[in-house]
């Protein structure tokens, strides 16, 4: 063959370089396998050897012994040599074999060096010279291991130490080795490089340098990411899980089975488990996803899961699932996380649970509102009954005392005549006091008929909450009217400022009762016993708004009293037939019925008034209570 002959093989172990002197040997076909190439020609034996690292020397069809030693070629590849033995056993001759292919190596993305049996330097290229830190004038052929390694170390290529000792590790190394062999050279700038050796036959050898820098850090980036996947699992306290479909095998990670109470030593990876474990009324969907995934009908999905727990209670897992494609564009696996998420579903179940039971007592309440408003009502209109009757019982009893005398009168006159006894004078007295009963009949039951006029049309409007329009000035005096009684009882006074023309289109109902609990919470409250006080309504208009001011100068409300007095059932006058309602009931007929806004100003000793600011004509559709 007279040069070495060279063949580079990828990872597949299919031929996809050759120079002449190999391809004039052997003839190799293009894509040519290891196996197609040598199975036949040299033996199955021999092309195991080859793999396993070890050169081997085979005696071809005509006649030619050839040597041959295959070693890495580059990343994923693998380099194969073919010496003629014949030269080898030889000896180097005036141009070495190995010389001749100098220009050849200088192709290859590695660092090639060989040494003959006698450790001479017989072959190198250009990249074994920038890997190892060798001078490019230095090398020559025949060169000596000893002054090789020698000049290496001189450059740093060893690292540190003494250069003697540098070199006597090399020789005591390269003498004990046993071929072939692998190692890994950091040198001092941190560049990795990595060394596959294989002996030649004459007892020399060659060795390969592979620059492996980047696929080391690749290496440690992934592992680093691994393990910080790993811990970043443990931490979130994920299930991790995956679905082969092309075997069948299903895998869950060791957090999986710990959300399920079991530890690594009763993990069983296997569907039968898996269908076992998950809850019967969930195997169905579970598997309708799987399908779909696996058909390519969606690309992802999320389930809520129940899974038997080992203590025997039911868990949640919240799992997403996510498909994975293949280069071939088909679905091959299905990889899963899963999180407990018992407790936050159960706390959302007794979430919406007392929701539900809030909403239903907040219906209660509202019911309750109402009874207790139209209750509230009713005493109210109760108390214009009492006040009203008070006040039409003193004109009836008028009345009805002028009706007796006239009836007894007319009883006296009557006889008179009957017994021929009447005289003039008689007659007169009867006329003058038929005409002053008359009169004073008439007064009273005209007052008794405006009282009940009034009565009637008060009781309506706080009964019916009709909208109307009525004027202002007089309807507040109609309602002290009937409240009089309680007043001059209580030996207070009022007064009214109020513009006589005022009207508004509004629920008068509302008005009534409104001041009624003004009133009313000023009696009971506002006074001592035996004090004498003045009440006062005072009715401004400005634009469209219209602002009613109740004052008495009462005994006033403390300021941490003031945020109080509006809640339901907070009175202070219990034993004396407060309800605490009244200004609650207020506060819900100003701000919803008649949309305005009350503001209280009071201070001990200092009187309260209340201020109502409402517009002169209602809004449509009044607020619910």
């Amino acid at each position: 063959m007279g040069e070495t002959g060279f063949a580079r093989f990828d990872a597949d172990e299919r031929l996809v370089w050759a120079n002449d002197a190999f391809a004039a040997r052997f003839a190799v076909p293009a894509d040519a396998t290891l196996d197609a190439l040598f199975g036949s020609l040299l033996g199955a034996a021999a092309v195991a050897e080859l793999r396993h690292g070890c050169a081997t020397t085979r005696r071809l069809p005509d006649g030619s012994a050839v040597t041959l030693a295959l070693g890495s070629g580059g990343p994923g590849e693998c380099l194969l040599m073919a010496v003629d033995a014949v030269a080898v056993a030889g000896g180097p001759t005036e141009r070495d074999p190995w010389a001749k292919t100098s220009s050849v190596l200088d192709c290859l993305s590695q660092g090639v060096m060989a040494f003959d049996h006698e450790l001479r330097l017989v072959a190198w290229n250009r990249r074994v010279l920038e890997l190892l830190y060798i001078d490019p004038r230095f090398p020559r052929y025949g060169q000596p291991y000893e002054a090789v390694v020698r000049h290496i170390a001189e450059q740093g290529g060893y690292g540190g130490g003494g250069i003697d000792d540098l070199v006597a590790q090399r020789l005591d190394y390269i003498r004990k080795a046993s071929w072939p062999f692998y190692n890994e050279r950091v040198r001092p700038d941190g560049v990795v490089v990595e060394t596959v050796t294989l002996p030649l036959p004459d007892g020399g050898f060659v060795t390969t340098y592979t620059d492996i820098t980047q696929r080391k850090r690749a290496e440690r980036e992934l592992a680093s990411s691994r393990e910080l996947f790993e811990l970043a699992i443990r931490a979130a306290r994920e299930g991790i899980s995956q679905w082969d479909l092309r075997t069948g095998e299903v895998w869950f990670s060791p957090q999986w089975w710990g959300l399920l109470g079991y530890s690594e030593a009763e993990m069983d990876n296997s569907r039968r488990r898996w269908e076992e474990l998950i809850h019967a009324e969930d195997l169905d969907a579970a598997l309708e996803m799987v399908e779909e995934l696996a058909t390519g009908r969606r690309s992802e999905g999320r389930l809520l899961q129940r899974f038997h727990h080992r203590s025997g209670e039911t868990i949640l897992l919240e799992t997403r699932v996510l498909a994975v494609a293949g280069s071939d564009g088909w679905i091959f696996r299905i990889v899963g996380s899963h999180t407990d998420v018992t407790e936050s579903v159960r706390a959302a179940e007794a979430i919406r649970a007392a929701k539900e039971e809030a909403e239903h007592a907040l219906q209660d309440l509202k019911e309750a509102q109402v009874q207790l408003i139209q209750a509230e009502k009713m005493a109210a209109l109760g108390s214009l009954v009492a006040g009203v009757t008070h006040e039409i019982n003193t004109p009836v009893s008028i009345a009805l005392t002028g009706a007796s005398l006239l009836a007894e009168k007319t009883r006296a006159l009557r006889h008179l005549f009957e017994t021929g006894a009447l005289r003039r004078g008689d007659f007169a007295e009867f006329i003058d006091i038929a005409d002053e009963a008359t009169q004073l009949m008439l007064l009273n039951v005209e007052r008794a008929t405006r009282l009940i006029q009034s009565f009637k049309q008060i009781a309506v409007d706080q009964a019916s909450e009709e909208r109307r329009v009525f004027e202002l000035n007089h309807y507040i005096h109609e309602i002290l009217r009937s409240l009089g009684m309680r007043l001059r009882r209580s030996g207070h006074s009022i007064a009214i400022h109020c513009p006589d023309d005022l009207t508004l289109d509004s629920y008068p109902g509302v008005f009534g009762q409104i001041l009624t609990n003004f009133v009313i919470n000023s009696l009971l409250h506002g006074y001592g016993p035996g004090v004498r006080g003045r009440l006062t309504v005072t009715v401004t208009v400005a634009g469209g708004e219209v602002e009613l001011v109740y004052a008495d100068d009462g005994r006033g409300i403390p300021a941490d009293m003031h945020g109080k007095v509006f809640e339901p059932f907070f009175t202070t006058s219990r034993d004396r037939g407060g309800s605490g309602l009244g200004l609650s009931i207020v506060y819900a007929l100003v701000t919803r019925t008649l949309r305005g806004r009350l503001r209280l100003d009071s201070a001990p000793g200092a009187g309260t008034a209340f201020t109502l600011r409402f517009p002169r004509v209602t809004p449509a559709d009044p607020l619910p209570l």
